[in-house]
């Protein structure tokens, strides 16, 4: 008999059991399906028609980015869409007609200036003046505004989530994911803007790039590092934006990156390596770059006597990957491939996209950097430069010939390193003179045939922005299902209890 109750009891605990797995699975499979809605909603709302019904039927204040539309008045935010101007008196409305690059978001009415669709509420829009390089004042206060968006940084990425989906099922104000920037100044003195230095103005004794004080700076020897980054130097002190680096200007400076990867700023003279203003363990340097301007690599690689290092855009900081496996001198053949003193190496890149649960879709996992080795490298020898090298080169080893790739993933050249198949290829290649999709036609018809060499070094950058709302409801599954085991588990108890 005991036996009897032992054996139901055990059925009793396995079918709570499995009915309590069967329903955490329901309960995560119902709210999986409710946020994957959520999602496609507001995608939906957000990359909605409005927008083009905007643009198309209502009225543009002159060539600003400003619209009247249905008793509105919105203005377009590159990457977050057309944002209303909340509490705008649209009769006084107009735009700041000055020819500054900004003018084309610059909205005033008779309470408020508008810098997109955000108010300023302690600017005068009747003595509103354009100083100029994106500075304006109203004789009492001063602001800097650029008319270049960027992502919200005052807007986490759960707050985002959040908005989003009340947004997605009401009226309300659209998330600001993205605005132009502005940032008002700290002076009671008149600024003046500084020629060939865009973003940049002076009161007579402190220096303003968009706003912020660069500290020690030498006007009279302040220069860009290059044309196109925020890097600044005068004769002593190296900045980035306005803030000031903790090194020295050796005059060696340039700037590092792959193609369409992360930009450093390179110390070539003492090895030191920054992220903007992150800096890579100076007690660690000199490091040296390699894979600077290649287009088969995602991560730039950086090595110094001990190791090799890369920067992780997703972590926002360096990390080490290995030992440095490298003998001697290394030195670059191209941006793609480079030697040591013993061997020759290559770079190749590749993505890694991850299926979505309950949807057809794919979403980026992970970005891969690898270093191949293909030998010693005194069995290569060079042949030939493709059009002066911007395609890629001959090789040879031994009796065989090879492709050595310079156009890149981004021109959907998948590999670096191919063995030539046959003489007819090899004398068309010796002879090129066309571009890209000449060559992937090779690759396509098998002329072209991916080699391999030995793996060495691989370096992985995990995307996983995108799963946390997937996460978030996961959790909430989690939680939910335990609340619902246990009000199971009481009611069972209770019914159980009944029955003696």
């Amino acid at each position: 008999m005991k036996k009897n109750n032992s054996d139901e009891t055990l059925k009793f605990k396995k079918k709570r059991s499995s009915d309590t797995i069967f329903t955490f699975k329901i309960i995560s499979a119902i709210i999986l399906a409710i946020v994957f809605l959520i999602f496609l909603l507001v995608s939906s709302k957000t990359t909605s028609s409005d927008s083009y019904e905007i643009e198309e039927k209502g009225q543009r204040y002159g060539n600003s980015e400003f619209i009247k539309y249905q008793g509105k008045i919105s203005v377009a935010i590159p990457s977050g869409g057309r944002y209303i101007l909340e509490n705008v008196d649209i009769n006084s409305f107009r735009v700041l007609n000055s020819g500054d690059r900004n003018t084309r978001v610059i909205g005033l009415d008779k309470n408020s200036i508008y810098f997109g669709n955000i108010p300023i509420s302690d600017l005068d829009p009747n003595k509103l003046e354009v100083i100029g390089n994106g500075y304006y004042t109203d004789g009492t206060n001063t602001y800097f505004f650029s008319g270049v968006s960027e992502k919200n940084k005052n807007l986490s990425v759960p707050m985002k989530v959040f908005q989003s989906v009340i947004y997605a099922f009401s009226k309300t104000k659209k998330p600001q994911t993205y605005i132009y920037p502005y940032k008002k100044i700290d002076t009671d003195k008149r600024l003046k803007p500084i020629s060939d230095f865009l973003s940049f103005a002076t009161d007579g004794n402190n220096i303003y790039y968009e706003g912020e004080i660069l500290e020690n700076v030498d006007l009279s020897t302040l220069k860009a590092v290059d044309p196109y980054h925020e890097y600044f130097t005068d004769k002593e002190n190296v900045y980035y934006k306005s803030k000031l680096l903790p090194i020295k200007n050796s005059g060696k400076l340039k700037i590092v990156s792959s193609e369409q990867g992360d930009e450093f700023l390179y110390d070539e003279a003492n090895g030191y390596v920054f992220m903007e203003n992150y800096s890579f363990d100076r007690e660690k340097a000199p490091y040296k770059v390699l894979g600077n301007e290649g287009n088969h690599l995602y991560n730039l690689v950086f090595i110094n006597n001990e190791g090799i290092y890369y920067y992780d855009n997703q972590k926002k900081k360096q990390l080490r990957v290995g030992d440095n496996i490298f003998v001697g001198n290394v030195e670059e053949l191209s941006p793609n491939v480079f030697t040591d003193d013993e061997n020759i190496y290559y770079f190749h890149a590749y993505e890694v996209q991850k299926k979505l649960k309950h949807s057809s879709g794919y979403v980026l996992a992970s970005r891969n950097t690898v270093i191949y080795s293909l030998g010693k490298k005194d069995a290569w020898e060079k042949v030939k430069d493709i059009r002066s090298g911007t395609v890629g080169s001959i090789w040879k080893k031994e009796n065989k010939y090879y492709y050595f790739d310079n156009l890149g993933i981004f021109q959907l050249i998948d590999n670096t390193i191919y063995e030539i198949r046959d003489k007819e290829t090899l004398e068309y290649l010796l002879n090129y003179n066309e571009g890209s999709s000449k060559i992937r036609e090779l690759i396509e018809n098998e002329k072209l045939i991916k080699i391999e060499g030995e793996k060495k070094i691989e370096i992985r950058v995990k995307y996983t922005t995108f799963f946390l709302p997937f996460k978030i409801s996961g959790l909430l599954a989690f939680i939910l299902g335990i609340i619902i085991a246990k009000v199971s588990h009481y009611f069972r108890e209770k019914k159980n209890a009944k029955k003696f």
